[in-house]
């Protein structure tokens, strides 16, 4: 179903459509997370879905409409989700894949495999999402699939400290860093990756009743937080000083965005702790600290992203890679801040608008918000559509050379 053109190397940044297509998925659950009521649950379950749906059938509204995008969306982006992720499964371990392999290795670029992990971590967010949605009674088992969860993301944090540990032990003992080679923030991918890993062990801490398997996941979700706060603090002085040293190195824009879903997963790591604190430990966030902590992650997010906006505006990134002719799998990197903005916007205006009393539910200015958010959102699926054809099923663009 999908192929990649010969003339272009194979290269990590393709995990991050499979990436892109889950997280998605994810924004779409966003609507039923927020809209479906789900009394004493900290997520909307099949029989939840199943009450508002007929509910919303006995007295068709804009309910009915929003219930029936959302499940299809959610469905349909797992389903492409899992198609390119099986692709570039096959693909990583092709023969020709392996030679490109062996020299990325030897280089900068190699940080690029921490796409794998993130990639992989992803799924088992999707796999939950799907679970909890589409399979009756799941919720009533769930205390023992905590622990698989955990045995999960364990087994791709290890894979994560290996590609991570063989990249910085080698440019530790090796040396040739160059600063005119890391003039982006590519290098970010590992703290994506640990971040998204760090939100996964705090779901289990965040909604287990048993608080052995609560506090081992809060643990081991502060341990990534805290590699992932390192090692972001590195690359970001780093990176920002190359770029002012050399500028941004063209093919590598779309790592000026990444900031942004890190920032995301951040906060909702944040928030599931919190959760799990107050369950288990008495403590929890109140509602000003959760409004001064999501707001001020929100406008960082918005400076971030218009920054960058400029800088494709100057370089012209955007009007190549989306809508001109050239090509390149580091641009699937333009779809997780999209996704990440739509996720954290949902997070801060319910929670902060709507649940701090002002906005009133389902009036005109909340639809007005979550007009806005789905613009967001729809802008970010079509370009993933568009990348997606243009990368994997079209084979008569011109080919951008990968040098990050």
């Amino acid at each position: 179903m999908f192929q990649r053109t010969s003339e272009i190397p194979y290269h990590p940044s393709y995990w991050l459509s499979a990436l892109g297509a889950g997280g998605l998925s994810i924004s779409f659950f966003m609507y039923l997370m927020w809209m479906v009521p789900h009394p004493d649950y900290p997520m909307p379950t099949w029989e939840h879905l199943l009450a508002a749906w007929q509910g919303a059938a006995a007295s068709p509204g804009p309910m009915t409409a929003i219930l029936l995008v959302a499940v299809v969306g959610v469905f349909a982006l797992a389903i492409l989700h899992f198609l390119l992720l099986g692709w570039n499964i096959r693909e990583f371990r092709s023969v020709s894949s392996q030679q490109a392999l062996t020299s990325l290795r030897q280089s900068p670029a190699e940080v690029q495999l921490m796409a794998i992990p993130l990639t992989l971590a992803m799924t088992v967010n999707v796999c939950f999402a799907l679970g909890a949605l589409f399979v009756p009674g799941l919720w009533s088992v769930v205390e023992y699939l905590f622990p698989l969860a955990l045995l999960a993301f364990t087994a791709i944090a290890w894979s994560a400290l290996r590609i991570y540990g063989r990249y910085f032990s080698r440019m530790l003992v090796s040396g040739g860093y160059r600063s005119e080679e890391h003039n982006h923030l590519s290098a970010l991918l590992a703290v994506f990756a640990f971040t998204m890993l760090s939100v996964g062990f705090a779901a289990p801490a965040a909604m287990s009743h048993v608080k052995l398997v609560s506090t081992l996941a809060a643990t081991l979700s502060i341990l990534f937080l805290v590699l992932s706060m390192v090692v972001g603090g590195i690359v970001l002085v780093t990176g920002i000083s190359a770029m002012m040293s050399h500028g941004l190195q063209p093919q590598a824009t779309p790592s000026i965005w990444m900031l942004v879903p890190i920032l995301t997963l951040l906060g909702i790591e944040w928030l599931r702790l919190q959760h799990g604190l107050s369950h288990h430990f008495s403590g929890g966030a109140s509602s000003g600290t959760i409004f001064v902590t999501l707001t001020g992650i929100f406008m960082l997010q918005l400076g971030v992203l218009l920054l960058g906006y400029r800088v494709m505006q100057l370089n012209g990134y955007l009007r190549s890679h989306l809508s001109g002719r050239e090509r390149s799998p580091v641009s699937f990197g333009l779809i997780c801040p999209g996704v990440a903005l739509f996720v954290m916007g949902m997070f801060w205006w319910h929670l902060v608008w709507v649940g701090g009393g002002l906005i009133r539910p389902f009036g005109a200015a909340y639809w007005a918000g979550i007009l806005l958010l789905a613009a967001i959102q729809l802008a970010t699926l079509a370009a993933l559509l568009r990348l997606t054809w243009s990368l994997l099923l079209r084979q008569d663009v011109r080919i951008a050379g990968i040098d990050s």
